[in-house]
C-alpha cells in the first residue's frame, strides 16, 4: 500500500511539472498600458512554466500557471536596483498587477492580463 501512496505522489508531482501554460508558453510580451496609463519599458516572457522580463528598471523572475482563463504568477523575485523614481513608480504598479494577476486574454499580437482590482496590463507581442 505504501509502495501505491508513492507511486501515486511521483505521478502527482510529475504531472505537476508538465502542467499546460495555455497559449503564453514561448511567447514575449511588451506592455504598453498598466491601468490606463501608456508606458515603456516593462517586458515579460514565458518559457515553459517560468516566467521572466523587466519592470522597466530591475529583472524580475518566477513561475506562472495558466486554467483556462486565470492566469496566477509564483515565486516572483527581482533584481532590487534604483532608478528614476517615475520609472520605480510604474515599476511598483506593473508588479502589483503581477502580483494580484487572475485573468488574461488574447487578441491577435495583444496580451491582457487582469488583477482581482480590476487593474489591466496590455501588452503587445514582441519581446
Amino acid at each position: 500500500m505504501a509502495g501505491a501512496a508513492c507511486a501515486s505522489a511521483l505521478a502527482a508531482a510529475a504531472c505537476a511539472s508538465t502542467a499546460p501554460h495555455g497559449d503564453l508558453s514561448g511567447t514575449g510580451w511588451v506592455v504598453e498600458s498598466i491601468a490606463g496609463e501608456a508606458v515603456s519599458g516593462p517586458t515579460i516572457e514565458f518559457v515553459e512554466d517560468r516566467v521572466s522580463g523587466t519592470g522597466g528598471c530591475n529583472r524580475f523572475f518566477g513561475g506562472y500557471q495558466v486554467e483556462g482563463d486565470r492566469l496566477t504568477f509564483s515565486a516572483v523575485g527581482s533584481t532590487r536596483m534604483a532608478c528614476e523614481e517615475g520609472i520605480m513608480r510604474r515599476e511598483t504598479e506593473f508588479f502589483a498587477v503581477l502580483s494580484q494577476a487572475q485573468h488574461y486574454r488574447r487578441d491577435g499580437d495583444r496580451l491582457v492580463i487582469r488583477d482581482n482590482g480590476e487593474r489591466e496590463l496590455v501588452l503587445r507581442r514582441g519581446a
